[in-house]
C-alpha cells in the first residue's frame, strides 16, 4: 500500500474505500487503525452496522489486537447502530429510526476532540438508504469538512451497492478513492482479492488493478495485471 500510494494515505485528507462484500474493505479499515495506533496517534472508529465485539474479534484474528489501545484511551469506538438500538429498547416500535445515523455521526464528529489523528467511519454507506442523491451529498460533505477542518486523516468504508446507489457521488468528494474487488476462480474453489487506487490526488498512482494478500502486517501486493477493459 505504501509503494502504491508513494508513501501512504495522504495525511488529514480523506479517503474513500469502496467494493463488494468480502472484498477486504472493514479489514483495510482495521490495519489503518492498528498501525496509526501503533505510531502513537489519537483514533476513533465508528461503525453504523458491525457489533463492536465482531470487529474486536476479526481484528484479533487478524493478529490485530485492538485492546489495548481502546484501555489506555488511544482509541475509541463509537457504535452508532448499538447506540440507537440501545436507547429505543423499550420502544414498542422497535427498529425505528435504525437506518438514520448522518445525524449522529455529524453530532459526535462536532464534539470530538482536536487531538484526533485518525478517523474511520464503517459503513457510511448506510446514509444512502434513507436520503436522496442531494440530502447524501450534504450530509456527506459535511462529515468530510469537520474532519478536513480538524485535520483528520480519514478512512470511509462504503459498500459497493450504496456506491453505485449514490452514482459514485462520493468519489468525486473525496481527497482519494480506493476500489477492491474479487474474483473468484469457479474450477479451483479460491477467490483472489484486487485493489485498485483509482484517484489519489497530487500523487502518481498506477493504473491497474492490483492482486494482494492479508497479512498481519497488511495489504501485500503480489502483483498487477493489466487494466479491465469496458
Amino acid at each position: 500500500m505504501d509503494l502504491l500510494t508513494e508513501g501512504g494515505y495522504p495525511k488529514g485528507k480523506c479517503i474513500l474505500v469502496t467494493g463488494p462484500p468480502g472484498s477486504g474493505k472493514t479489514i483495510l479499515g482495521l490495519h489503518f487503525l492498528h498501525r496509526s495506533c501503533q505510531e502513537g496517534k489519537k483514533c476513533i472508529l465508528v461503525l453504523t452496522r458491525e457489533l463492536t465485539a465482531d470487529i474486536l474479534t476479526q481484528a484479533r484474528s487478524l493478529k490485530l489486537n485492538l485492546e489495548p489501545f481502546l484501555e489506555n484511551g488511544q482509541l475509541h469506538i463509537r457504535n452508532i447502530f448499538e447506540d440507537k438500538m440501545n436507547k429505543i429498547k423499550s420502544v414498542s416500535k422497535f427498529g425505528k429510526g435504525l437506518c438514520a445515523v448522518d445525524t449522529d455521526i455529524i453530532e459526535y464528529l462536532s464534539s470530538m476532540s482536536s487531538e484526533v489523528d485518525v478517523v474511520v467511519i464503517d459503513n457510511i454507506g448506510v446514509m444512502a438508504i434513507t436520503h436522496d442523491i442531494r440530502e447524501f451529498a450534504d450530509e456527506f460533505s459535511s462529515i468530510s469538512i469537520i474532519l478536513l477542518k480538524n485535520g483528520c486523516t480519514s478512512l470511509f468504508v462504503m459498500d459497493e451497492d450504496s456506491y453505485e446507489l449514490t452514482h459514485r457521488l462520493t468519489g468525486y468528494m473525496v481527497f482519494g478513492l480506493i476500489r477492491l474487488t474479487t474474483q473468484e476462480n469457479y474450477s479451483s474453489g479460491k477467490t483472489k482479492q484486487y485493489l485498485y487506487i483509482e484517484k489519489m490526488r497530487n500523487t502518481p498512482v498506477p493504473v491497474k488493478y492490483s492482486l494482494f494478500d492479508i497479512t498481519p502486517q497488511g495489504l501485500r501486493v503480489i502483483s498487477g495485471m493489466k487494466p479491465f477493459l469496458k
